[in-house]
Parts: C-alpha cells; sequence; structure tokens
C-alpha cells in the first residue's frame, strides 16, 4: 500500500474525516488506498492551538487509511473555496498548488510503528513485517523494533506507549512517542543497547535473528535510560563524546534518568534539554 506522512495533528484530522483535502506543491497520478502515517516531529504548541492534547496523539506510526481519490491544480479563489475541507489558515501559497482529496477514513485498531520517508513510499499494511502489533503493557510500556537498512545493518525504533494513567485520562492509550537511530551512532552504543535486552530477559543472538520482525519489549525503568541514551547521541559523529553521554546516562539514578527523559522527550523544549544534557555529561 501506498503511505503518505503528514505532521500532527493534521493526521489526526485526516483519519477523524475532518480534514478532506490536503494542499501540496507537488502531484501524483496515483489513485487509491493511502495509508496516514503521523511524523515522529512535534509540535505541541500548534496541537493546542488547534484544541489537541499533544501527548494524546500518535507519532511515528501508521494511524489509518483513506482513499486518495483526485489530486487537481487550484487557483487562489479555488484554494479560499477549499479552506473548510483542507484547514489551512495559511494565504494561498502560489503556483505550484494542488489539492489531494480523500474519502471513506478509516482509522487502525493500534497505531503501527513505521518510519516516514518524502513522497509517496510503500508500506506492508497487513503484511508480514506489519502484521505484529505491540500491545500496550503497562509493565513493559516500551517497545523496540529494528529496522532493516539496505546496506544489510538495521537502525532500531524504540516507543514508548503513553496509557491512561487513570488520573484524569490524560493520555489515549494509543499514544505514542518515539525515537529512532542507526548508522555509527548506534554502532558507537550497541552494547548499551544489548544491555538494555539482557535486563528485559533477551539474549543478545536474539536482535540478530529473524526475530527483528517482531518487537522487543521493555520495561519502563529500561526503556527511559535507553531512550534517553538515543536522544541524547542522536546528532553526534564523534565516538568519544557519544560514549562519554552514555556511559553518564548509565551512572544516572532512577530519578535522575526520569527527570532527565521528562525534559528531553516531552518537555517544553525538547531539543534544548537534550543540547543541555549533551553539553552537561560530556561538553558541547
Amino acid at each position: 500500500m501506498k503511505a503518505l506522512s503528514f505532521l500532527q495533528p493534521r493526521a489526526e484530522q485526516i483519519v477523524r474525516g475532518e480534514k478532506t483535502v490536503d494542499i501540496r506543491t507537488w502531484r501524483v497520478s496515483y489513485r487509491g488506498p493511502l495509508a496516514v502515517h503521523a511524523s515522529s516531529r512535534r509540535r505541541d504548541g500548534r496541537c493546542r492551538q488547534l484544541g489537541f492534547d499533544p501527548d494524546a496523539l500518535a507519532y511515528g506510526a501508521l494511524i489509518g487509511v483513506v482513499e486518495l481519490v483526485d489530486v487537481e491544480p487550484v487557483d487562489e479563489a479555488a484554494y479560499e473555496a477549499l479552506r473548510e475541507r483542507h484547514l489551512s489558515d495559511g494565504p494561498y501559497p502560489g503556483v505550484p498548488c494542488y489539492a489531494w482529496h480523500f474519502s471513506a477514513p478509516r482509522r487502525f485498531p493500534d497505531p503501527i510503528p513505521c518510519q516516514g520517508r518524502m513522497g509517496l513510499f510503500d508500506v506492508e499494511v497487513g503484511g508480514e513485517a506489519l502484521a505484529v502489533r505491540p500491545t500496550p503493557d503497562p509493565q513493559r510500556p516500551f517497545v523496540l523494533y529494528t529496522v532493516p537498512e539496505r546496506d544489510g545493518g538495521y537502525r532500531v525504533a524504540l516507543y514508548q506507549w503513553l496509557v491512561r494513567n487513570g488520573k484524569g485520562g490524560v493520555r489515549a492509550p494509543e499514544a505514542m512517542w518515539g525515537v529512532e537511530l542507526g548508522g555509527m551512532a548506534l554502532r558507537a552504543v550497541a552494547d548499551h543497547l544489548l544491555e538494555a535486552l539482557r535486563a528485559c530477559g533477551y539474549r543478545a543472538t536474539d536482535l540478530a535473528r529473524a526475530g527483528r520482525e517482531r518487537p522487543f519489549y521493555l520495561d519502563e525503568a529500561t526503556g527511559v535510560r535507553l531512550a534517553l541514551v538515543l536522544l541524547a547521541v542522536k546528532p553526534l559523529s564523534r565516538p568519544d563524546r557519544i560514549e562519554a553521554i552514555a556511559e553518564g546516562i548509565r551512572a544516572m539514578g532512577d530519578e535522575e534518568a526520569y527527570y532527565w527523559f521528562s525534559k528531553c522527550s516531552a518537555g517544553p523544549d525538547p531539543s534544548r534539554a537534550q543540547r543541555a544534557l549533551r553539553v552537561l555529561l560530556a561538553g558541547e
């Protein structure tokens, strides 16, 4: 199936049937089923501005499917006439401008973790690669996937299920947060990854076998610490700094690790918190 990525809360509005037109600067000849991918990039301020709780939305996942029924060029008059369907509050963007028309939105029972790409991309919804969907587990709320790369290696995608906490229900059970890491940075923290898997009852060999198609479930304390490592080292290229940061996180107590994770994943300015953590542990 073809898929297209959208920033939140637009992806959520599409599967709800509230947004039936999307404005793009490019067109395609494809018509038919289109999986709706919610980008991993968060825009908490924009979500709140549009009336959504950003922590109650899915990120880095396929959340539903629509029918792409038409793609048509639009001028300024057509753009304004379609405003209640595309929901953009900005002015006409100019030429080229195309309206992608959607119909028959259907939400998936659970978000399916998936990395987005530019343009249309292929996914195997319902196929073997995505048939195993993680189930929220209060005891093991983190889910780790390994995603094969073209060069024969892999990257990892770590997701956290944000389960309703019973105190006012501020988080929906399907909401997800996630981070991905690959390449040299992942190789530099491979021992930390294996340590997390062993702590949750897995063997190191499980990572390299066909079990890659199945997720690894991690308990909260292990998942928080591994997520913090992946977040902190993701933009780095120097192995010595990567290792210094990973070792610093390993040495943290649980309370300190939870504090930094909350700041670096869902605080008011996660990127700034991540930079502060890197400065604290290795200088930047």
